[in-house]
């Protein structure tokens, strides 16, 4: 036999070595993994939620609950995420197992950029993707400008998203000041509308200002000026829509 024939020979010999040594392996992997899945020593003790600042620790220890005491690795982590998902202020949620008897779960929230009043006088927080956001305490824990609108609490469920124009208007408002000009946001305290036109109120001064909708961190900032250092009545109307200037109003 040539030496080429006893090279293959040797190669096919090794090639099939590997192969039983590959199974062996699965096989041994799987069946640590039935074990593991069957022994109690791996079971279900201990909840660890995080990073939820409104939704209540209370209700997702109650999508948890049915789990508990289960073997860690026999609990389908993802359909509790796809559940906790569905709650409309989670944005994003993360499940991980901690060995020896622990889940630890992070919760991303959706933020609330302003709170819509209904006709019927409720506040309902809404995102800066117009979704309406679950509130869940009687009391309004967030400080939120107030945005007016022509809507009742049927038309403000959690979960929907608001189309309407003048609503994705103060929106688009809101969050360059949020972005552009943060120094000024906490003193928005609501949105109005007169007709089609915007209106914005300043908490600190009582004004009403219409903002520009082309150069409006400029001009808000020269209104800023014109408040600070200017002897202007309270309550007042500041129109901003002219070019390089504020022009003042008296209230109404």
């Amino acid at each position: 036999m040539s030496f080429k024939h006893r090279k293959r020979r040797g190669n096919s010999r090794n090639y099939f070595y590997v192969l039983f040594g590959l199974v062996v392996i699965c096989i041994a992997g799987i069946g640590v993994y039935q074990f593991l899945l069957n022994v109690s020593w791996f079971s279900l003790k201990n909840v660890k939620i995080s990073e939820n600042k409104h939704i209540p620790s209370s209700l997702i220890h109650n999508i948890i609950k049915p789990h508990k005491n289960q073997n860690l690795f026999r609990i389908p982590v993802s359909e509790l995420e796809n559940k906790i998902s569905s709650l409309h202020r989670v944005e994003k949620v993360k499940i991980k197992r901690r060995i020896p008897h622990s889940l630890s779960i992070i919760i991303k929230e959706r933020q609330s950029l302003l709170y819509i009043k209904s006709l019927e006088g409720d506040l309902y927080p809404l995102d800066a993707e117009a979704r309406v956001l679950e509130s869940y305490s009687p009391y309004y824990q967030e400080d939120l400008p107030i945005l007016s609108a022509y809507l009742n609490k049927d038309q403000l469920k959690p979960g929907t998203k608001l189309k309407q124009g003048y609503i994705r208007k103060a929106i688009a408002i809101h969050k360059r000041i949020v972005s552009e000009l943060p120094e000024f946001e906490p003193r928005v305290s609501e949105y109005f509308f007169v007709g089609k036109t915007p209106y914005l109120v300043d908490t600190k001064y009582g004004s009403r200002i219409i903002p520009d909708p082309e150069d409006m961190i400029t001009q808000l900032k020269r209104y800023m000026f014109v408040q600070e250092n200017g002897a202007i009545e309270h309550d007042s109307i500041f129109d901003l829509r002219f070019k390089d200037q504020v022009v003042v109003k008296a209230g109404m």
